[in-house]
């Protein structure tokens, strides 16, 4: 491949993501989001004041100061790394869903025997397995998301999503790669172990609704208020909405420098699972004005490598460090045992 080949390459994936009405940050699912904020921001300043000034609006949305920052081109850096070489790596490395349902079909045949195919209600069947893989996919985000704040070795790669002082739609590329492998892990386990399961309970593969492959119920929530959960636009969702539905304030609080807002809202668009496993905190009304980041001496979270290098070493240290408590915990455990094994002896 030459240089010219290369381009074309790079440009076509770019193409693909602003164009596509499937993809994540496509350019309808962008505009659909913006001219929500658009009404909402237009609606909370003429109930505020009387009246809504559109051009007042329009620079709160194209906020120089946020696309001038450092911040924001490390995330168009990772966008453009995420785009054109990410999928390449991740398909390689990552299992497929269909292997984790073919997997699981056949444990399931092994276990309980073969069903006999379904050979009715196709519609109703196509709807039922559109919900529940958008489930799959909400529980494998949530499980993702919690245990990478909770083990040190994933928080090191998770960290530099988290290292994203401004936040716009696109911070949603701001990744890791390892990060991304070990979330095509979990997505793949979970999707196919609900496809799978499917499959074996109709005793047939199963259809849902996608589009460009991806579940229908995702991306109505990505063109509406997907993008502005990565955005200054404080919309908060609150009472029964707010235990059901994570709203753009709910993921801004995710990203809280606030010590008491850390480990909460896990989730992608369902609160439920927040909510099930006690880590839900419900925005207020009023927006509080929070401040994003993560602080660390030595290291530049917005250069290349902050974001790539560090979290490697990082990353191995903190493996390290965890095997060799692990090795001195073991090791005095023995040695307890020992002592008591001596002390038992010379009593008898």
């Amino acid at each position: 491949m030459d240089i010219y080949d290369a381009l074309r390459f790079s440009a076509a994936r770019i193409s693909n993501e602003l164009f596509s009405a499937g993809s994540i940050f496509s350019v309808y699912s962008l505009a659909t989001t913006f001219l929500i904020a658009f009404c909402a921001l237009a609606y909370r300043r003429k109930m505020r004041r009387g009246r809504a000034n559109f051009r007042a609006i329009a620079r709160a949305i194209f906020n120089k100061r946020i696309l001038l920052t450092r911040s924001f081109a490390a995330d168009v850096n990772l966008f453009v790394l995420s785009v054109v070489l990410m999928p390449v790596v991740v398909g390689a490395l990552v299992i497929s869903t269909n292997a984790v349902a073919t997997v699981v079909v056949g444990a399931l045949n092994a276990s309980f025997g073969a069903r006999a195919p379904v050979a009715c209600c196709d519609l109703s069947i196509k709807v039922f397995s559109t919900v529940v893989l958008f489930l799959a996919y909400e529980i494998g985000y949530w499980v993702d998301h919690y245990l990478k704040h909770r083990i040190p070795f994933l928080w090191e790669f998770h960290k530099v999503h988290h290292t994203a002082e401004a936040l716009t739609p696109v911070t949603n590329f701001r990744n890791h790669p390892i990060d991304n492998i070990f979330f095509g892990y979990m997505l793949a386990t979970f999707i196919g172990a609900a496809s799978g399961a499917l499959a074996w309970v109709f005793g047939r593969t199963t259809e849902s609704f996608t589009v460009d492959g991806k579940n229908i119920l995702f991306i109505f929530f990505l063109w509406t208020i997907g993008h502005l959960q990565h955005s200054q636009f404080w919309i908060p969702f609150r009472g029964v909405l707010g235990n059901i539905i994570l709203s753009p304030a709910h993921h801004q609080i995710h990203h809280s420098t606030d010590p008491a807002h850390f480990n909460r809202n896990f989730g992608s668009v369902l609160a439920v699972w927040d909510w099930m496993f006690g880590s839900l905190e419900i925005p207020s009304t009023k927006n509080p004005r929070l401040k994003y980041g993560v602080t660390e001496e030595g290291a530049d979270p917005h250069s290349v490598v902050g974001i790539l290098a560090t979290p490697i070493f990082r990353a191995a240290r903190s493996l390290w460090r965890g095997g060799a408590e692990a090795w001195n915990v073991l090791m005095e455990r023995m040695e307890q045992r020992r002592r008591e094994g001596s002390k038992s002896t010379s009593i008898s």
